[in-house]
């Protein structure tokens, strides 16, 4: 599959005067065990624009990259941009939360570790990074003192807005080498193939063997 290379929408955001964006993107929303991740990778667009022929080869959607591929993907786009960072909220603050609160503790915690910018460009319908903590939820984003800039979703955004594409593929492999790690650790789940995905396999572990620390105990299992 061919890569990604059109920067229309990063000249025009360029032309309308933003020059730092962030591109942004969750992993793991519809899993049923880990977390919830957030990828984010910072651009300045004057260097993006003047330097379009260094976008990673391949770059594209995670889910259109092959499995064998995305972690060379993912590691050319790190090459390729100083600042990216994939951040997570747990299973067990996605219980004490919910799922977008989580998704947002997520992300401001990937902002946290990235320099200021003037938009987000966040890939989807909804736009979970805006969401205001609550006196109920408030003491969890301590450690994602974060300034959220503007926001403008984009639906399929990962599939046709390489800022996005961006943070899509490292979010989608880090995500999935941390569900390989706990696989070890909790050995009969399947995740180290399933990632946390409700499969017929993985309904039927949770079954048999009772569910772990790392499954989402609001959902159902």
């Amino acid at each position: 599959m061919n890569g990604l290379t059109d920067l229309s929408l990063e000249k025009q955001l360029y032309d309308e005067g933003i020059g730092r964006v962030i591109g942004m993107d969750e992993v793991g929303r519809g899993c049923t065990a880990g977390p919830v991740g957030v990828g984010a990778v910072w651009f300045c667009l004057h260097e993006l624009l003047g330097g379009a022929e260094h976008i990673p080869a391949g770059l594209h959607d995670s889910k259109q990259i092959s499995p064998a591929r995305r972690p060379g993907v993912a590691q050319s786009v790190r090459d390729w941009q100083e600042h990216a960072q994939v951040s997570f909220a747990s299973a067990g603050e996605i219980d004490e939360i919910g799922l977008t609160a989580a998704l947002a503790l997520a992300g401001r915690r990937a902002l946290a570790q990235l320099p200021e910018a003037d938009l987000v460009l966040l890939d989807g319908k909804h736009n979970w990074l805006s969401y205001e903590p609550s006196l109920v939820d408030a003491h969890l984003f301590a450690d994602a003192d974060a300034v959220v800039p503007k926001v403008r979703t984009f639906i399929k955004g990962d599939g046709r807005i390489v800022t996005i594409a961006a943070a899509s593929v490292i979010a989608k492999v880090d995500r999935d080498a941390l569900m390989v790690q706990l696989d070890a650790q909790f050995p009969g789940y399947g995740w180290a193939g399933n990632k946390g995905y409700p499969s017929p396999a993985h309904k039927r572990a949770v079954a048999e063997l009772g569910p772990t620390p790392w499954h989402r105990r609001s959902f159902a299992l």
